[in-house]
């Protein structure tokens, strides 16, 4: 476990969340059968309301640019050929290769809201899959498990999903809260209202947890750019 302060780097010290509700996060059994290298990630953040700013742009054209200067496409980076992979046995491709011949293409990122903006900035920068959730939303004992194929849950465009055989899931108490196929479900997705959050890597084939830490810090990097004193907490689970 590793906690951050406000704006601060890293601190295996004291916990600036001390005090505060804990969130649980169980792999099931048949998770790790059928997916034994999977490893996910989470950044716990508190003190940060939502609000659209203008903060991140410069790193969005930044990013942009490196992007479509690169030599290497989206279909030939690793990290991106193991999702694909994950993909693939649903026919299906890992979107963040969609997100990536967007931008080669000259198109932007979006101006969402801090919050969204902070984690889809990590996202295609690391390639890692992530899913933002609004903290207060979550119920206690949450666990990553695999789906049976005829568990459904309402999207974020309001649809309603049913989930593949297989799939690998994050669910509470009360149902699904997202999919790697499908995304988060809307009952726990950030909103204007969302003052605490808490971002999930996904990485069912396995990945380095230096690498995932990397990718959540960069994530609390970019919440620090607006918000004076954030706290936050990561978390590796395996």
């Amino acid at each position: 476990m590793d906690k951050m302060d406000a704006c601060g780097a890293f601190d295996r010290g004291s916990n600036p969340l001390e005090g505060t509700k804990k969130m649980k996060v169980e792999l099931s059994s048949s998770l790790k059968t059928l997916y034994p290298k999977a490893v996910f990630g989470s950044l716990m953040v508190r003190g940060v309301p939502n609000k659209k700013s203008e903060v991140l742009e410069q790193s969005k054209r930044d990013l942009e640019i490196k992007i479509r200067e690169s030599h290497i496409g989206p279909q030939e980076d690793e990290i991106i050929g193991s999702y694909n992979a994950y993909f693939k046995k649903w026919d299906k491709k890992y979107p963040i290769i969609f997100q990536v011949e967007t931008i080669k293409q000259g198109n932007n990122l979006p101006n969402i809201s801090l919050l969204v903006d902070s984690m889809f900035l990590a996202e295609l920068k690391n390639r890692i899959l992530t899913s933002g959730h609004d903290l207060n939303a979550l119920r206690d004992n949450l666990m990553f498990d695999i789906s049976e194929g005829n568990e459904q849950y309402l999207k974020l465009n309001n649809d309603s999903q049913k989930i593949k055989n297989d799939d690998v899931i994050l669910k509470d108490e009360r149902g699904i809260l997202a999919s790697i196929l499908y995304g988060p479900a809307k009952r726990t997705s950030i909103t204007p209202n969302t003052k605490n959050a808490v971002y999930f890597a996904w990485c069912p084939y396995g990945i380095g947890e230096d690498l995932i830490r990397a990718h959540l810090n960069d994530i609390f990097s970019s919440l620090c750019l607006g918000f004076k004193s954030p706290v936050a907490e990561t978390k590796i689970y395996t």
